[in-house]
């Protein structure tokens, strides 16, 4: 049985406090402005109550994103860049109706939407270690992600998620271009790039200083990466 590491009353509160994410600027996909409102918020309750809280089939069944906190211009091209990555690598992705089981976060104060989550006691964790998820509630990266195993507990052997849940901070993903950052988080959100270290040259340098001038988009060696991993079997 497979487990989802997000149940629906956890998904609705984190994009209920993402969606008040403060104006921010991305540079690419016309004005790129982040800002939340209520009218976004109340349809993200919406589609967020799509998320089962029971077993899910999880990315290994098709790859079903959900992106929210940012505009609604920003939230549909990191969608379907995500989308566009998982069909080039041969990971199999939902065409219509699915059950989310990538889900993208734009929040201006991450560490407000995790401690609410918590506080509320309506965050689930099924699927991810405790080390796991003290590192991902610790992480001070622009980007931090989570993944969730098939079963609780459940340590997988290749690099496939089942699941993901990343958290983008607006005011530290700034600067870096829409296109770049939608890679890079198709990146983390199709491949455990702890399980399966990525290649040297890599958009996972992306905001890796000591790196020198990281990609800016997905390069080759990322894509034969994703589908090595998504050949696997």
């Amino acid at each position: 049985m497979r487990q989802g590491l997000l149940g629906m009353g956890v998904v609705a509160l984190l994009v209920a406090t993402a969606s008040a994410v403060s104006a921010q600027q991305f540079p690419g996909v016309a004005d790129g402005t982040m800002v939340g409102d209520a009218r976004r918020e109340s349809s993200a309750y919406v589609d967020m109550a799509r998320i089962r809280s029971g077993p899910t089939g999880g990315a290994r069944e098709g790859v079903c994103p959900l992106v929210r906190g940012a505009s609604a211009e920003v939230n549909a091209y990191v969608a379907s860049r995500l989308r566009q990555v998982a069909k080039e690598v041969g990971a199999e992705y939902a065409h219509q109706a699915c059950e989310p089981n990538v889900v993208v976060l734009f929040t201006a104060d991450p560490e407000q939407l995790l401690s609410e989550a918590s506080r509320t006691k309506r965050f689930n964790y099924s699927g991810v270690s405790n080390r796991k998820a003290q590192q991902f509630k610790a992480s001070t990266q622009p980007v931090r992600w989570m993944h969730g195993s098939a079963t609780p507990g459940m340590k997988t052997r290749d690099a496939r998620p089942y699941n993901a849940l990343v958290v983008v901070d607006a005011s530290k993903a700034a600067d870096v271009k829409i296109s770049a950052l939608a890679d890079y988080v198709s990146m983390v959100s199709l491949a455990d790039v702890q399980t399966r270290a990525a290649p040297d040259h890599s958009i996972i340098n992306l905001f890796d200083n000591a790196k020198g001038a990281a990609p800016q988009a997905m390069t080759d060696a990322d894509r034969a990466y994703l589908r090595a991993v998504y050949r696997a079997r």
